[in-house]
């Protein structure tokens, strides 16, 4: 199986509302912040992850290096009256204290609870160096941060996980609504767990605390292995891809049930002969009204334009009804204009509109944010935005995260890569 490039980098090292917007036509990009504008990149490096936007127009996200001390950064865009300059504050430089007991190098974009306080993953750092979930509450001089868990409480086996993979899901996100601090936080690990193959988790507030439970553990080649987002429906049940595992060895897309927990996988990839249904199930999954499913996989597919042996990955529908089917592949255009490795899987608006990031692909090949709508029994492609358009990359390069939405109808995200410091990667913004 190819290790995508995406995937290399992100295995070795989600948007808050989701209004209706309008058909996609020409967009207009606009770069909120290029990182790595200070010395030593100060104001951070590598924004891998996504933003969350809340009502006022403040984005808020994390990078995985540069701050003070190296580790990764939280912070902050806020925006003039009207939202034509964006300041960066930095909320939170990882890696204070020795030993990083905060957590280092996050590896979510924050979620937003009814009070404001934020909550988000980090790779490294906590109590036993393998992760942590932390809150961060701000008060009037800043931001107090408090660990929610520290994962790999029992090394070196980590039967609690290890290595939080992504962004905390929750009852009502999909929909666009704040965490009401009651209901449970889930998320997943890359590793740890019974069989060193990650762990789908739970955590929740139990009045003086947190309980950490481990729901699933993921397990190679019988059965999944390194697991993407998760996605709660209305009913409880879990639902998320993986990379590895399954019959075929390249991921499936799977179900826990509520209560249970017990694993259902819905679909092996890698069942149709040269992988054409996808390979490598990757990003988050995106639910519409009726329930049915949309995710990507970074590889596989039959795109005709591919110039990868093992495919340049597709977007997928999984009915309500149990059907799966590939609805897009990428690099089915010419020269891969349409994109190559969608490695952030989608989101949906209100209009039934997909929304996604390909890493490669577009005319300078360095990536695309694009949109799927259904019409005339067919899913049709459009780019909203290839990158390195501008000269020297100073739009960015190589976006690997979700995009979000605010109320108007713009949409968000983050390059990992260029800008207009030469490296360090973008926060954008594209108008329609």
């Amino acid at each position: 199986m190819r290790i995508s490039s995406f995937t290399a980098l992100t295995i070795a090292g989600a948007l808050l509302t989701l209004a209706p917007l309008s058909s996609a036509s020409a967009y207009t990009l606009k770069t909120l912040h290029s990182f790595c504008n200070e010395a030593n990149c100060g104001d951070g490096d590598t924004p891998r992850n996504g933003v969350l936007v809340d009502s006022s127009g403040n984005v808020f996200g994390t990078t995985e290096f540069g701050g003070k001390y190296n580790k990764g950064v939280v912070f902050k865009l806020i925006p003039n009256a009207t939202r034509t300059k964006y300041t960066e504050h930095i909320l939170y430089s990882l890696c204070k204290k020795a030993g990083c007991p905060f957590g280092a190098y996050p590896d979510s974009e924050p979620i937003m609870d009814v009070d404001g306080d934020l909550y988000l993953t980090t790779q490294g750092g906590g109590s036993h160096t393998d992760g942590a979930v932390i809150k961060m509450r701000p008060v009037s001089n800043g931001w107090v941060i408090s660990v929610i868990h520290s994962f790999c409480a029992q090394p070196p086996d980590c039967p609690d996980g290890g290595v939080p993979a992504s962004a905390l899901t929750y009852a009502g996100k999909e929909s666009g609504a704040l965490w009401n601090e009651s209901s449970p936080l889930f998320g997943t690990t890359n590793t740890g767990g019974t069989n060193n193959k990650g762990t789908a988790y739970e955590l929740s507030p139990n009045g003086s605390g947190w309980t950490h439970q481990v729901l699933h553990n993921f397990n190679s080649p019988s059965e999944s292995a390194y697991p993407s987002a998760l996605l709660e429906d209305p009913s409880g049940n879990l639902f998320g891809v993986t990379y590895m595992g399954g019959n075929n060895g390249v991921g499936v897309l799977y179900k826990l049930a509520a209560g249970s927990w017990t694993e259902t996988t819905l679909h092996n990839f890698c069942a149709d002969a040269n992988c054409t249904d996808g390979s490598g199930g990757f990003g988050r999954l995106a639910m519409d009204g009726a329930g049915n499913i949309f995710g990507t996989t970074l590889i596989g597919g039959s795109g005709a334009n591919c110039p990868e042996p093992d495919g340049c990955g597709v977007a997928f529908e999984r009915t309500a009804g149990g059907n799966y089917k590939v609805i897009y592949n990428f690099c089915a255009k010419t020269n891969c204009n349409d994109g190559n490795e969608p490695a952030a899987g989608l989101n949906i608006d209100g209009a039934g509109t997909l929304f996604g990031t390909t890493h490669l692909g577009g005319p300078a090949t360095l990536g695309t944010v694009f949109t799927l709508t259904h019409g005339s029994n067919k899913w049709n492609n459009q780019v909203l935005y290839a990158f390195c358009s501008e000269q020297n990359c100073t739009d960015g390069a190589g976006p690997g995260s979700p995009v979000a939405f605010d109320g108007s109808g713009d949409v968000y995200g983050t390059t990992d890569e260029d800008g207009a410091n030469g490296s360090g990667g973008t926060v954008y913004r594209l108008k329609p």
